[in-house]
């Protein structure tokens, strides 16, 4: 079944940090049985988080780093031990050069983890695509956070970047992030071909994680 990926990033925010994490993870898997649902917590959370869900756990940022000697560095071999499902990859609060994601994705490959590649315009799905990541993020920076939803302020970024996704003959998913917080950004994202969401702010910082997470996810089967 061709289900809609939705992304839930907690970044770091206040309202997660700690034992609060785990908390908004396990509200993110009510709505598993109708969409992919994946969270992304802090890293020093991972594997207290990772073997306590049933839906997959990714890493906010991924290093092209040895094993060994790559103190600090966050490696997929260090992923896939820990037991999360993959990570994101060049997040605009994260960016690593396009030369890094091309030798990140085929090893995410290798290890069967999922891959999860921001991109800021249609020209880097294009990019992205040939690289046969599971999911491609279309996050216009300048949107992340705002409330103000890529979908209404910049639909034809959407449309561009579906054509794009097409005319590479990408197998994966297209995702729409950046500002979304209501249902009825969702809808519009997907009307426009997005495949699917990654959200932040509107879910972390909801008064009612379960009943936030609910309402986007109702819209992506709608």
């Amino acid at each position: 079944m061709d289900r809609p990926v939705f992304i839930i990033n907690l970044k770091n925010y206040a309202e997660i940090l700690g034992e609060p994490a785990l908390k908004l993870c396990r509200a993110a898997e009510s709505v598993s049985d109708e969409v992919d649902v994946m969270v992304a917590p802090p890293v020093p959370s991972l594997a207290l988080i990772s073997p306590s869900l049933k839906i997959p756990v990714l890493s906010q940022r991924v290093d092209d780093s040895p094993e060994g000697k790559s103190t600090g560095a966050i490696i997929p071999e260090a992923l896939k031990a820990w037991g999360c499902a993959g990570s994101m990859i060049n997040h605009a609060e994260a960016t690593v050069p396009l030369s890094a994601v091309a030798k990140i994705v085929p090893r995410m490959k290798a290890l069967g983890l999922i891959s999860c590649v921001c991109v800021r315009k249609p020209e880097e799905v294009s990019a992205a695509a040939a690289l046969g990541p599971e999911h491609i993020a279309v996050e216009p920076p300048e949107l992340i956070g705002t409330g103000i939803s890529v979908s209404t302020a910049r639909p034809g970024l959407i449309l561009d970047s579906v054509r794009a996704a097409r005319t590479a003959g990408y197998r994966g998913k297209l995702l729409c992030g950046a500002g979304i917080v209501t249902s009825g950004d969702v809808s519009q994202a997907v009307e426009l071909g997005a495949q699917g969401i990654l959200v932040a702010s509107s879910v972390v910082k909801a008064l009612d994680w379960e009943a936030k997470v609910r309402e986007l996810a109702s819209a992506l089967i709608t």
